[in-house]
């Protein structure tokens, strides 16, 4: 009697055990859903890079902002781990850590808490909600909310920004790719901010060529200009030319947006049809979307969504005087045009800041009814966009595109 119970057990325990691992080693397919507390440091901006060169303001197009980096990881050692430095404060030093393996990007002196610049802009003031965490109003260039210059920046050995041929020169082997878009309320803000570029950096680190680009601003060029820059340098991307040139495999190619950005990336690849490399066979493989405003109609204004201050900034975007009579609206709005064939999203959202999460939840169930494969983050409080990747949650991020991409 008692060797036949002891038998159900372990069959009943052997039953449990490979749930577990089935449940930890299978893909997500669209229900995987996270509920974190975020750190008050911005990781990637809390270190420093040894072998990552910048390419820096390479044309995808004639206009003076169709720009972008590029961003390389170093060939000793691709997608080795960062070293973080001890949290700080705003504006006091870190502490110093163990020099990091050639390659790996190394503890900054002077790391500490700050803001991404759309953070503070978008929410159309500088304190409250826009704020994102401790130091939200932050030590750096990254949480000024004042675009840096947009002209070239000169050669620097020590922050990795190259001349071309010199960086491309180290390249070796076929990598995967990422374009990465900065935020904004897509009316300023530019690539050269510290904490996009610190991105640009921390992705190149982990293994990815990283093309981090500007586009065209409102209300000088409203909707849907940016959206056609960022398109525009996707298949820029793609050309056969850009590939041999970055050691890119097009099979391998992913977007990243924070906030406006995360707008923009999300409609990348609802409408990725509509790019001229997709008619080649070549598209977007998967995305990463934080804070990403998704759904730009009149949805937006009720009682539960974006501050009347952003409601403005959304309309100067649109090109539109009011939410009634503005049919940009909905073509701006990554909900409604997701379909089968739309790439795997990685969501990241805080749940107090100024961009309602009901936008990125309404939008995450939207995909999962179209069996598009969802990670949808959950952060506990104000961060808003890139402000979210503390250490784990870069590692999160980065994670995704690994397994995305490979």
């Amino acid at each position: 009697m008692r060797s036949g119970r002891r038998t159900l057990l372990a069959l009943v325990a052997a039953v449990v055990a490979l749930g577990v691992v089935a449940s930890c080693s299978s893909d997500p397919v669209g229900d995987e859903n996270q509920t974190v507390t975020g750190g008050p440091v911005i990781y990637p901006l809390s270190l420093r890079y040894h072998g990552i060169d910048v390419v820096a303001d390479v044309p995808y197009g004639s206009d003076a902002l169709q720009r972008l980096d590029v961003c390389l990881p170093a060939d000793s050692a691709p997608g080795t781990s960062a070293t973080p430095s001890a949290t700080a404060s705003a504006g006091s030093a870190a502490s110093a850590s163990p020099a990091p393996a050639a390659g790996s990007p190394a503890p900054a002196a002077g790391g500490a808490a700050v803001a991404a610049a759309d953070a503070v802009a978008a929410a159309g003031t500088g304190t409250g909600a826009g704020a994102a965490g401790a130091g939200a109003a932050g030590a750096g260039a990254g949480a000024s909310g004042t675009p840096s210059s947009s002209s070239s920046p000169a050669p620097d050995a020590a922050d990795g920004v190259v001349a071309g041929a010199e960086a491309v020169a180290a390249a070796s082997g076929t990598r995967p790719a990422v374009l990465m878009i900065h935020g904004g309320s897509w009316s300023h803000g530019d690539k050269d901010t510290a904490a996009y570029r610190s991105v640009c950096k921390y992705l190149a680190s982990q293994g990815f060529v990283t093309f981090n680009v500007d586009y065209r601003l409102a209300p000088t060029d409203p909707f849907p200009a940016g959206l056609d820059d960022v398109r525009r340098a996707l298949d820029w991307v793609f050309r056969p030319t850009t590939l041999s040139t970055y050691d890119v495999d097009s099979k391998r190619v992913g977007v990243f947006g924070g906030s406006a950005g995360g707008n923009l990336a999300a409609m990348l690849a609802v409408t990725d049809h509509d790019s001229t490399a997709y008619a080649e066979g070549n598209r977007i493989r998967a995305v990463v979307d934080l804070s990403g405003p998704t759904n730009l109609t009149t949805r937006s204004t009720r009682a539960d969504g974006v501050s009347a201050a952003f409601q403005r900034r959304q309309l100067l975007y649109l090109g539109c005087r009011t939410y009634t009579n503005c049919p940009a609206a909905t073509r701006a709005s990554p909900e409604y045009q997701v379909t089968e064939d739309t790439a795997p999203f990685f969501i990241g959202h805080s749940t107090d800041e100024f961009i309602p999460m009901w936008e990125s939840q309404e939008f995450a169930a939207t995909l999962r009814k179209h069996d598009v494969p969802v990670t949808f983050v959950a952060v506990q409080g104000t961060a808003h966009s890139i402000a979210q990747l503390d250490q784990a949650m870069s590692r999160r991020v980065v994670n995704f595109l690994q397994r995305r991409l490979g």
